[in-house]
């Protein structure tokens, strides 16, 4: 190899970073290998980079992953090193498995062997900082590229990082020992998702001569902080949104108490056409699989029982306040799409025995995603509001656009569940139908149902596949196996044929 100019690490300062970065310059620095003291000088450079773009959290939880990967590029150079020193061809996959039974202990125990080593052989970790197009691009790049194993084990460790959703699911996995576990990508994968990126702003790229990890990280990241001003902000215009309908009011004081009867229940739903129209269509629904059409309130009512009745007067009630303020297609599409996943949510709760959750269940679903309705339907006197906010607070003005396609409409929802006095588990099915490891536990078979159900929905639209699914709501059902999956879900199509789309 060629001789490598190697950077002094102690002659750079942070103005001296910050600088450059100010002029678009990018800053590059470029080390033989790593250990504590450079990881610990360059985790210094990346936390002054975001002191500098006033996102020091988003450093904190980065430095992590700079470091595992610093780390693993100068390892996959020492690896180059061991390999010669052994006469292995480190592209055999037979010579490869010999050479990595004792690398580790070889290695770790002993680098100061190989420290001069690197310098003489030219090897080198190179890192950039460049902000790009309102992202900051940070490259870790080693001359030494990838063979088969090595990007095999890394794309494998990419892909099964999707499943976790902590350290103890990640201990608890199994990973052979060979090269540390791949723990660390996986952990510094966990750490991203807290900043609300994943591996997706990952690239690596394999060349004739180099290994190159890109960290693609957008400037214009929405916090939770900043999605809840906003989201505030959204509850605060609506606070004279009308109350729920008299009808749905007196039904659900009559519901509530304990002499209510079947007959009296379907004499107050007979007052509101619409939720009449409502009942009988549940009733008739896939959901009760009952032998024959059912075309009175009463029986419909005596189908669904007074909990189920109560249950729905919600989600009715809902769309009811909405149809007074919003356009008719934009709940349509939010309500025809819920329809659905309460659908899916009903046959997994029977496939699975969940009969006592059945009704809580369906309105959990038929509600999740109804702050959708408020973000896809902003009026323009609001939407200047919401800028003069973002522009005040610094918060990103693409972030508005986030409202209608990231997870901020069930933050949304969930506050407007709040105000309206919902109960404990259908404002947290709202909350975090996307996100269900994050609910209390007592709610936690609801959320997980109302989950899979929503990704079901695009499962059946080809837009997710089992890889895609969280693992934990997997195990909870006990379809944590593709073969398992697919059964389930066959099982699912078979028995709402009319909405589940072929695969």
């Amino acid at each position: 190899m060629n001789a490598v100019a190697y950077t002094e690490l102690n002659t750079i300062d942070d103005k001296m970073v910050i600088s450059s970065i100010e002029k678009n310059k990018g800053f590059s620095c470029t080390i033989p290998y790593s250990n504590q003291q450079t990881e610990q000088k360059l985790a210094s450079i990346l936390l002054s980079i975001f002191e500098y773009l006033k996102k020091p959290d988003l450093g904190n939880s980065l430095v992590y992953f700079l470091k595992e990967l610093i780390m693993n590029a100068s390892k996959a150079n020492t690896k180059r090193l061991y390999f010669q020193e052994l006469g292995l061809d480190i592209s055999n996959k037979k010579d490869y498995d010999i050479g990595m039974v004792n690398f580790k202990r070889d290695v770790f125990t002993n680098f100061d062997k190989y420290i001069d080593q690197h310098v003489d052989e030219g090897y080198y970790v190179r890192l950039d900082f460049k902000i790009e197009n309102d992202f900051l691009l940070v490259q870790v790049k080693n001359n030494s590229p990838l063979c088969h194993d090595e990007e095999e084990r890394i794309m494998g460790r990419l892909k099964v990082a999707g499943k976790f959703h902590n350290i103890e699911e990640v201990l608890s996995y199994g990973f052979d020992d060979t090269e540390g576990g791949g723990f660390g990508i996986i952990i510094g994968i966990l750490m991203l998702r807290k900043v609300g990126l994943d591996e997706r702003v990952l690239a690596l790229t394999k060349g004739d001569d180099t290994t190159t990890v890109t960290i693609r990280i957008p400037l214009k990241l929405l916090t939770k902080e900043q999605g809840m001003e906003i989201a505030k902000e959204i509850i605060a215009e609506i606070d004279k949104m009308p109350q729920f309908p008299e009808s749905v009011i007196r039904l659900e004081k009559n519901l509530a108490n304990p002499n209510a009867d079947f007959n009296s229940v379907a004499t107050i739903i007979k007052t509101d056409p619409s939720l009449t129209t409502e009942i009988i269509r549940i009733a008739n629904s896939p959901i009760y699989m009952l032998p024959k059409k059912v075309a009175d309130v009463t029986t419909a009512v005596r189908m669904i029982g007074l909990k189920g009745v109560r249950n729905l007067v919600l989600s009715h009630g809902v769309k009811l306040v909405f149809n007074k303020m919003y356009k008719k297609e934009k709940i349509d599409e939010v309500m025809e799409h819920s329809y659905r996943v309460a659908l899916y949510c009903s046959q997994i709760a029977k496939l699975k025995k969940m009969d006592a959750l059945l009704e809580d269940i369906y309105v959990a679903a038929m509600l999740h995603d109804f702050g959708k309705i408020i973000t896809n339907s902003l009026q323009p006197d609001l939407i200047q509001k919401l800028n003069t906010l973002c522009d005040e607070k610094g918060i990103p003005i693409t972030s508005l656009e986030d409202l209608t396609s990231g997870y901020n409409h069930a933050m949304i929802g969930s506050l407007l569940a709040e105000k309206w006095n919902f109960p404990d588990r259908f404002v947290q099915s709202i909350r975090f139908h996307h996100v269900p490891l994050e609910a209390d536990e007592e709610f936690r078979a609801i959320i997980n149902t109302v989950y899979l159900g929503n990704e079901m929905y695009y499962i059946f639209k080809n837009a997710r596949s089992f890889k895609d699914i969280n693992y934990k709501v997997l195990k909870f059902f006990s379809i944590d196996e593709e073969i398992k999956f697919d059964y389930f879900i066959k099982r699912i199509a078979a028995a709402v044929p009319e909405y589940a789309e072929s695969n």
